[in-house]
């Protein structure tokens, strides 16, 4: 796909005269794709032979692959599409897809979308969970693993086709040892059960055998409730996920046809759009980084040999990884090749930023998107200087505001530089949430959508984000919510109170922790709390890292816990504890600033040590500030 980008000569504007310029040329006319089946198509017809996919197994050096070009990946994801309708399965109907980094993954995602609804699910997830997202959505076709390739996935799918009754077919990929059908059905009984490849052998490649979709149709249901928590289903329209794509295409049009390695994961917007569907569409490469992504602990020890290796001038990653890559060996590859990396899912702290781009000589972006949006929602324009902590300017067709709201009534909007929710609207915003009543408040003045993030937007519009309305604790990407562990440390017979926070992290962004008052004449103790945790929470993620006991809850007039308190707290203790490890003591006190968001002050200190502090809190996503 050529470029469609403005001409426009960013040396003598700025971002909002630039994006005032393209939008001269109305959206359809400038993104006339509406489908992610015709994002697909049109990356076929553009660069048929080149390739597509390359799979990576093991991350080692120097290992075998396999490749598929994009005119095979059109050809498969027709037939993906065909085989389901050969199942008679509707637009309106589910497919949920339980499967790891994998070729068929792609397949399974973007064939099913065609003929009906996507359903990508996080097999880590505990199997109650996943069983709860899967009856939410009626899934009626399931795409998993086959038996003998993952036992524990296969004691799950067990357990879901028990549970799941609107469950009719399950499709089984990756049959290694070639396990008979027959076999495969006495082990996942009460279904029909196909073997994939065998399957999709028997479609046509070359049309649709049902109706095209069409762009007000849903395409995807994502669960955003996280790792943890009763999941909320988000409707992401084909039209929403397609603008996404063709604005990706258009602003990314400067780093060239080279290509990505994608080790996000596909149950996540960022690694199914944006480092997947949005990079076909402009003819790169996407090379899977392993069926385990940044799991696999080969993919982030080798991860500078194949930018090298590939020659890669972009890649999509995450905070906690760029942390554990300045740690890995780069010295003996030549990363020139390397110009930009895109960071995204959580907080990027200013200082790991500064420290990153120094070490390997490229740009560090922070994105800034969710689920509801399609995955972005703001992006720093090439050509153009951006503060280091904006996530840079909205999108264009799409507008974005500071505002002071009353559940869906706007009653301020927020002058340059003043803090306010984050209101946004525009073609990628979804269909709503599933269950109606997750609804309540998510649209102001049935126009706006409430991301529920605190930020500022300066005079040329760039963005940046300084807090939370919603207390979600974002733990490496993971979204956890606090409700879980505060009820379930209140069924302890000792606990009186609670209330769970997420702390500064230099590993994971944030980690959770709890503070708690006790009942009258209990005892208990900080150890005892967290083994609690540990035997009663359903997720891993969200076991506290400590539970802290203190006298009393800090609360507001009406007696509501308030949470701010505690959040300076913490990052207290986390910067601390830092400090402390390192014999450096000086005195601290964390603060939060709705224009700057966290900030720790730090105080009179010797003049060699501003340097070293620093550098040992580069990790954290606070604002480091010497007083």
């Amino acid at each position: 796909m050529s470029t469609n980008e403005a001409t426009v000569n960013p040396l003598i504007m700025n971002e909002l005269g630039y994006i005032t310029e393209y939008e001269k040329l109305p959206q359809q006319q400038r993104f006339p794709i509406d489908t992610t089946f015709d994002v697909i198509k049109k990356a076929n017809e553009d660069f048929s032979q080149d390739t597509a996919l390359i799979q990576l197994v093991t991350g080692e050096i120097n290992e075998k692959t396999s490749t598929l070009s994009f005119h095979q990946l059109f050809g498969k994801v027709t037939q993906t599409a065909n085989l389901l309708h050969q199942l008679s399965i509707k637009r309106s109907e589910v497919v949920s897809i339980i499967l790891p980094n994998i070729v068929e993954n792609q397949l399974a995602m973007w064939g099913s979308q065609a003929v009906a609804i996507a359903n990508p699910i996080n097999s880590f997830l505990n199997v109650e969970h996943i069983i709860e997202i899967m009856n939410e959505v009626e899934t009626k076709v399931l795409f998993t693993l086959a038996p003998s390739v993952s036992p524990e996935l296969t004691d799950k799918v067990r357990q879901i086709i028990k549970e799941v009754t609107s469950l009719k077919h399950i499709i089984i990929v990756e049959n290694n040892d070639n396990v008979e059908l027959a076999d495969i059905s006495l082990v996942f009984k009460g279904v029909n059960v196909i073997e994939f490849q065998s399957a999709l052998a028997k479609q046509p490649q070359d049309k649709l055998l049902g109706e095209m979709p069409v762009g007000k149709n849903t395409a995807m249901y994502f669960h955003t409730g996280g790792t943890t928590g009763r999941p909320k289903v988000a409707k992401l329209t084909h039209a929403g996920i397609s603008f996404i794509c063709q604005v990706y295409c258009d602003f990314n049009h400067y780093q060239g046809r080279t290509p990505v390695l994608n080790a996000l994961p596909l149950f996540h917007v960022f690694g199914t759009i944006a480092a997947s569907i949005g990079v076909f569409i402009q003819g790169r490469t996407v090379v899977m980084m392993t069926a385990s992504g940044f799991r696999h602990p080969n993919v982030v020890k080798n991860w500078w040999y194949f930018v090298e290796y590939y020659q890669v001038v972009w890649f999509p990653t995450v905070p906690t990884i760029m942390a554990a890559l300045m740690n890995q060996s780069s010295e003996q590859y030549n990363l020139s090749c390397l110009k930009y990396v895109g960071s995204g899912s959580a907080p990027l702290p200013v200082e790991l930023k500064r420290a990153f781009e120094q070490k390997f000589n490229c740009a560090v972006s922070n994105g800034y998107g969710m689920t509801e949006l399609s995955c972005l929602v703001t992006r720093i324009i090439h050509g153009f200087d951006c503060p280091e902590n904006s996530v840079g300017n909205s999108l264009p067709y799409t507008r974005l505001i500071t505002a002071e709201v009353e559940g869906n009534k706007l009653t301020k909007i927020c002058r340059p530089d003043e803090a306010g929710v984050i209101l946004v609207k525009g073609p990628h915003v979804f269909g709503g949430y599933l269950n109606p009543k997750d609804n309540q408040n998510t649209i102001v003045e049935q126009e706006w959508f409430n991301t529920g993030d605190i930020g500022v937007i300066d005079k040329s519009g760039h963005v940046s984000l300084t807090g939370r309305a919603k207390d979600l604790i974002i733990r490496g990407g993971h979204n956890i919510d606090p409700l879980l562990i505060e009820n379930t440390l209140m069924t302890h017979e000792s606990i009186a109170q609670v209330t769970a926070i997420g702390q500064p992290d230099s590993y994971a962004g944030e980690v959770p922790v709890a503070y708690v008052t006790l009942k009258p004449r209990h005892d208990t103790n900080e150890k005892e709390l967290i083994d609690f945790c540990k035997n009663h929470l359903s997720e891993r993620a969200a076991i506290p890292k400590r539970i802290e006991i203190i006298d009393e809850l800090p609360v507001t007039a009406v007696g509501k816990i308030f949470k701010p308190i505690l959040r300076n707290r913490a990052t207290e203790y986390a910067v601390n504890t830092i400090l402390t490890n390192a014999k450096i003591n000086v005195k601290l006190e964390a603060a939060f600033d709705a224009t700057k968001g966290q900030l720790i002050n730090i105080y009179p200190i010797q003049p060699n040590q501003q340097a070293q502090i620093v550098d040992l809190l580069k990790g954290l996503p606070v604002n480091v500030e010497f007083v």
